[in-house]
């Protein structure tokens, strides 16, 4: 690009998508001319601002949208994917996802920081022990082998391996029977995923007091 003359306002307003964004940084970087005609356009595009009246939004939207970013309800968009993991109707899945919100359903897991929540599982997983876990950030959950293989769903936070391995929201994890491996929560909110395990896990290490 030779000057920037048409772009620089979409620039100013923040609308380039990143790859245009990128080449016209590069090129401010180098051209006189066009950093002189951003600084002649800047105020023009700060006081467009002051042609809009402020709106009071409605008392209860900031209520409203924190809910919906942090209560119970922020993972209902997962029901359909918890529903096919566990095997059980999407009604179902929203009401282990809506009865996480309850603190009398957590139970102390094997470490300190580490929650667990048990749910049922549906005929294809029948006989498969199934939990919520929950583990604060930078908590690491212990060492273990698995007797038989188990799947992890994140939903929130994140976790990473030992091996380095980081698992995020949405994404799924599957150990093979007899792979031993323990894992850290990512720093963030809590890591909470559903695991699903068809057999036992043995531990490999001493854990904590208490737990």
């Amino acid at each position: 690009m030779e000057h920037l003359d048409d772009i620089l306002p979409e620039w100013l307003l923040g609308t380039l998508e990143p790859a245009r964004r990128d080449a016209v940084a590069r090129h401010l970087e180098g051209c006189a001319r066009c950093r002189a005609e951003l600084d002649r356009l800047a105020p023009a595009v700060d006081a467009l601002g002051a042609l809009v009246p402020p709106v009071e939004p409605p008392a209860a939207a900031l209520t409203r949208l924190m809910e919906r970013m942090e209560g119970p309800g922020r993972f209902t968009r997962w029901a359909g994917k918890v529903a096919a993991f566990l095997d059980v109707t999407e009604a179902r899945a929203r009401d282990v996802l809506e009865s996480m919100a309850e603190p009398g359903n957590w139970l102390p897991g094997p470490a300190d920081g580490v929650e667990m929540m048990p749910v049922e599982t549906g005929p294809a997983r029948e006989g498969m022990m199934a939990a919520v876990v929950r583990l604060g950030p930078g908590v690491r959950y212990p060492r273990h082998a698995h007797v038989g293989r188990e799947w992890n769903l994140v939903l929130e936070g994140g976790f990473r391996e030992d091996s380095g391995q980081e698992v995020w929201p949405g994404e799924e994890l599957e150990k093979a029977d007899g792979s031993l491996h323990d894992f850290t929560a990512l720093q963030g909110p809590a890591c909470i995923c559903f695991a699903v395990l068809e057999g036992t896990t043995t531990f490999e290490e001493p854990l904590d007091a208490g737990a």
